[in-house]
Formats: C-alpha cells, sequence, structure tokens
C-alpha cells in the first residue's frame, strides 16, 4: 500500500477536501500508517457527502486492506456496489475472495458476500460452492463457509446436493460436529414426502448406526440421534418419539457390545427408557381413568413395567457415570429426576 500513489496526488479526487479530525488531548492515540490516515481523510469526506461512485467503491477498498474489519468501509462498499449494479457485485466476488485468503474468519467479509450472492440470484451457486468449499478445506470448522452455504442452499433449493456434501465431510472426518449440523439443517427443510417417513427415519437410523460404529465415544452422531426425533417432522410432534423405535436401543446396544465404557450409548439408552416409562405413565393414567372392571389388573402390569423401565434408566445412567466421571454431577442430576418419577408411579393406585 506505501507505494501507491497518495490520493492528495491523484487527479480523480482533486475536488475531494479530505476531512481530519481534531487532535483532542487523548491518553491513547490511534496509531494510523500515514497511508491509513491519508485514505481515512478522503473516506470522511465522502460519508459526510453521501458519493456512491467507482471511486469510492476503490477507496473502500484501500480501507478494507488497511483494516480488514472495517464495518463502515465494508457497508459503503455494499451501497457502492448495489448502485454500480450487475458488473460491479460480479466483481466483488473475486475481492472477497481475496480477502478470504488472507482472513476466512472475518464477519464483515461473510456478510458482504452473501449479500452480493444473494442479489445475484441461483446463477452464482457453483461459485459460491467453491468459495465455502475452499473456506472449509482450509478449516472444517469454519463457522462462516458453513453459515453461508445455509443461505446459498435456501435460495437456490440445491438441498441434495448439500446433503451429499455433508455426507462428504463426515466420511472425511466422522468427528466434524459442524459437517453433522449441516446435515440436520438440510433434513429439517428438505422436501420430504409423508408417505415414505417410516422408511427415511429407518435409512437415517442405518446412517447413524454406520457412523457410530466407526468412532462409539465420538458425541456428534449420538446427539444427532436424538435431534432427530426432537428437530424434524412428524416425529417432533410426538410426544417420546425416540422411545417409539427399538432401533435406537439396537443401535445402543450394539455400541456397548463393541464399547462397553461408551457413556454417549448408556445417555440414549437411559432416554430411551425413561421415554418408555412416561409412555407407561400415561397410559396408566388412562386405565385408572377408565374404571373398566379389569383396569385394575391392567394398571397393575402397566406400573410395574414403568417401574422396571426406570429401573433400567438408572442403571444406565449408573454406568454412564462410571464411564464419564468428569460429568458425574449431570448424571446424578438426571438419576434424581428419575428417582422422583419412580416414587410418583409408586404412589399411583392399583
Amino acid at each position: 500500500m506505501a507505494s501507491q500513489v497518495p490520493y492528495s496526488q491523484r487527479p480523480e479526487w482533486s475536488d475531494v477536501t479530505p476531512m481530519r479530525l481534531p487532535e483532542p488531548e487523548r491518553v491513547v492515540a490511534i496509531q494510523y500508517l500515514p497511508e491509513h490516515a491519508e485514505a481515512l481523510g478522503y473516506f470522511r469526506a465522502v460519508l459526510q457527502s453521501g458519493e456512491l461512485s467507482e471511486r469510492v467503491l476503490a477507496l473502500t477498498a484501500d480501507m478494507i486492506r488497511f483494516n480488514q474489519a472495517d464495518y463502515t468501509a465494508w457497508r459503503v462498499r455494499w451501497l457502492c456496489v448495489q448502485k454500480l449494479g450487475t458488473k460491479a457485485l460480479e466483481a466483488d466476488l473475486d475481492f472477497t475472495h481475496s480477502v478470504m485468503l488472507e482472513n476466512a474468519k472475518n464477519y464483515q467479509l461473510w456478510n458482504h458476500r452473501r449479500l452480493c450472492a444473494l442479489q445475484l440470484g441461483p446463477n452464482v451457486a457453483d461459485c459460491e460452492n467453491e468459495f465455502t468449499r475452499e473456506a472449509i478445506n482450509f478449516d472444517e470448522k469454519n463457522y462462516h463457509a458453513w453459515a453461508h452455504r445455509q443461505a446459498i442452499v435456501k435460495m437456490t433449493g440445491r438441498w441434495q446436493a448439500e446433503l451429499e456434501f455433508a455426507s462428504e465431510l463426515i466420511q472425511r472426518d466422522v468427528r466434524n460436529n459442524t459437517a453433522w449440523n449441516q446435515r440436520m439443517f438440510v433434513l429439517k427443510h428438505m422436501p420430504r414426502s409423508e408417505d415414505d417417513s417410516t422408511m427415511w427415519l429407518r435409512s437415517e437410523l442405518s446412517y447413524v448406526a454406520d457412523a457410530i460404529q466407526r468412532a462409539p465415544r465420538n458425541e456428534a452422531p449420538w446427539r444427532y440421534l436424538t435431534g432427530l426425533f426432537v428437530t424434524l417432522e412428524p416425529w417432533a410432534s410426538q410426544p417420546r418419539a425416540l422411545s417409539c423405535h427399538p432401533e435406537v436401543y439396537t443401535i445402543c446396544t450394539e455400541a456397548l457390545l463393541d464399547c462397553p465404557s461408551c457413556a454417549p450409548a448408556y445417555d440414549v439408552l437411559a432416554q430411551y427408557y425413561e421415554g418408555v416409562a412416561a409412555l407407561g405413565t400415561a397410559r396408566g393414567t388412562a386405565q385408572a381413568d377408565a374404571q373398566a372392571p379389569d383396569a385394575r389388573d391392567d394398571l397393575s402390569a402397566t406400573v410395574g413395567g414403568v417401574l422396571q423401565a426406570y429401573e433400567v434408566a438408572q442403571a444406565a445412567l449408573d454406568e454412564a457415570a462410571v464411564a464419564d466421571p468428569m460429568r458425574i454431577l449431570y448424571w446424578y442430576h438426571r438419576q434424581r429426576g428419575v428417582a422422583h418419577l419412580m416414587a410418583v408411579t409408586t404412589g399411583m393406585p392399583t
């Protein structure tokens, strides 16, 4: 930047008088480079005049190179490209790429890139795919790149391609929780026929089981597993949906056969049986209210099943505390909740 011609010597800026702030007494002054201070004077002048032009666009490029976090410069740049039209928007894809190569986690960069891409429309889908791939290949946990992909796929509707990209990253690193999050985002928004929900869920549970087999203690697929039933419809609207699918029990027990000290498996197994008990409690309440002649025997059997499910949940939490002692207070908290529900169930009239 120091080798550039000073703004005061550029003919295209001869009609602008730079604005310099008065020099007050201050304890800590910002130490601008002379070139930055000069550019800042001209930038203040165009801020006051409200000019939006190609020369102002070029000025914002210098301001951003001096300080890539200068959100005012980024804002003025966006106003400029909006006014200058499609060619300026397309050119700013190259500009933001050059900034990304220097600082891939710059908030202002990604906000500006998203504005440009959304303004240009679905035709930039391939370009944005390559842009974010480059950032993610450098840092697979780059939140800005993943969030940008979410904005682009919502605009373009290329859900299947995004699902395949998330799967590719999970295959590369099964512990990449950001890729698991992206997969959940896609499935939440991706159109899906309600008629094949059962088959689709079985396929997804099989996918999760394979990932767990690769790394049983990896928290990401276990959180994803429970998230399926609280995030996606129609299961999110169903009480204790996780406990209505015995495949979840199978995933937990198979993981424990391979890895007996797998704390996430004990965690989900406890959730499964807590749900089984809660569903049983609801049935018992309905049986008690029905007051049918044979209801007492049915209610007694239901209460026995509920208590047994709670006991299995308690045992699973015991094992979780042994496998993951760092969270022992959390496991104890869960156990106190189960113990309270057991006490309530024991007090039910049978």
